[in-house]
């Protein structure tokens, strides 16, 4: 009787893995048609950001977070080969940390059909120990699923009056806006905050669906303003007229704003290239004593230290520039 007792067990703990196995198969099957690869470009084109972002048919509706247009320019985005065509921005709110953009439809038109209707729903049917499924394009792996348990709502940490779904479920940087679904396939949240500073694990948060719907409801634009003056200097920074594009973003430094400190680190770059490396550093050494977390700074700063035969000085600061920004491990600053 043991021994067939100890083989049912068996055979019921292989049937309930194969249940969860294809389980996850048939949420992927049911879902990833609607999940987009989102990417912008700021209007200086010095930045592009990529995350995820979900389609929501029925109201022609393309939801993300905010902060991966947090540069204003172009937005784009595609399922899988297929190109969205994107209309009016319906919200840009900066605070709730959600973007919602109006869908026109797809290029070909065809392709529509095929995209899936997902429900949603809102936090109060979520419960602890409930499955989740992620979904996105975490560091730039399109379509990826990632499994995990829904732990509860918890205060979010930068304004505790609004709550955050926390899971389990493996997100990285690229997943923001893409999908938190139940297991039926209910979309129940947007990600868009995991821990990443090595203190904890499957530490990781999304947006409930009703803070989508509240940023709808109080539609407001936060995207920036294109500045011409930084415009105009930018140009000039990479036609190589180092002078009159120090002139240029001199004004933009003297007028703070959001681009004040990328003005004065373009003005470093162009002391760096004339040769002045004391100017430069200390240039740099400015910039980071306001941002220490400037990886292109960082990574600056430490050619110059190298220059100027402070070898250990800059290995250390070209090490922290890896650190804050892994795609420096391969290759210089983009600018």
């Amino acid at each position: 009787m043991k021994k067939r007792a100890l083989m049912l067990m068996l055979v019921l703990i292989q049937c309930v893995t194969a249940w969860s196995q294809d389980h996850g198969v048939k949420v992927y099957e049911q879902v990833n048609g609607a999940v987009a690869w989102v990417q912008s470009v700021s209007p200086d084109s010095m930045h592009t950001l990529r995350g995820s972002g979900v389609v929501l048919k029925d109201r022609r509706w393309l939801v993300s977070n905010y902060h991966v247009w947090k540069n204003g320019g172009v937005l784009s985005a595609r399922l899988g080969d297929v190109p969205l065509r994107l209309g009016r921005t319906i919200t840009a709110d900066a605070p709730r940390d959600v973007l919602v953009v109006e869908v026109l439809g797809t290029t070909p038109e065809s392709a529509w059909s095929k995209v899936p209707a997902l429900r949603t729903a809102n936090s109060d049917a979520l419960k602890p120990g409930m499955d989740c499924y992620a979904l996105g394009n975490p560091r730039g792996v399109e379509l990826t699923i990632a499994h995990g348990l829904v732990s509860g709502l918890r205060p979010n940490t930068k304004d505790t009056a609004q709550k955050l779904i926390q899971f389990s479920a493996p997100i990285s940087e690229g997943n923001s806006g893409g999908a938190l679904v139940d297991a039926r396939g209910t979309l129940i949240g947007i990600p868009t905050v995991w821990s990443s500073d090595g203190g904890g694990q499957a530490l990781n948060f999304a947006l409930p669906m009703e803070r989508v719907e509240e940023a709808v409801a109080a539609a407001r634009n936060d995207l920036p303003a294109a500045d011409e003056q930084w415009l105009r200097g930018v140009r000039l920074y990479r036609n190589g007229y180092c002078q009159q594009a120090t002139d240029t973003l001199l004004k933009v430094v003297t007028g703070g704003g959001p681009f004040a400190q990328k003005a004065a680190y373009l003005i470093a770059r162009c002391m760096q290239r004339g040769g002045h490396l004391n100017e430069a550093r200390a240039a740099y050494e400015s910039i980071l004593a306001a941002d220490p977390i400037d990886a292109f700074t960082c990574y600056r700063l430490g050619e110059v230290l190298f220059a100027q035969g402070e070898t250990m000085s800059a290995l250390e600061y070209k090490a922290r520039a890896v650190k804050l920004n892994p795609d420096l491990a391969t290759g210089s600053p983009a600018y």
